[in-house]
């Protein structure tokens, strides 16, 4: 797909529900809901195991993300899409980067990185 070609709303309307379905599948420790739109990439690189053991160590801490994410930017790339929002960890103060990295791969969508900092 030819991400250039498509406004920033457009965008928004692909990349909005599989971030939706990544924060409630980790809010959930639902790791199929939190990757069922994964690359082959990402599903080797983010197994079930790894996912529980991160989220049992951060939800102490910081607890779940809030399904409330305000829309930064999108970063247009040779290969892919980056789209970046604004959020929040229900214990941790101050804001956090949301990042959603799509491509394709076997001629759909694909979450190529998904990162909360």
């Amino acid at each position: 797909m030819n991400f250039s070609d498509k406004s920033n709303k457009e965008i928004l309307n692909i990349a909005e529900p599989i971030m939706t379905n990544i924060i409630e599948g980790s809010n959930e420790t639902d790791y199929e809901k939190f990757s069922q739109e994964f690359s082959s990439i990402m599903l080797k690189a983010v197994q079930k195991e790894e996912f529980e053991r991160q989220l049992a160590e951060s939800r102490e801490k910081i607890g779940n993300i809030k399904n409330e994410i305000e829309f930064l930017s999108c970063i247009y790339r040779d290969s892919g899409i980056t789209v970046l929002w604004k959020g929040y960890y229900e214990k941790k103060n101050g804001e956090v980067l949301v990042q959603l990295t799509l491509d394709e791969e076997d001629e759909k969508i694909k979450v190529f990185g998904a990162f909360i900092e």
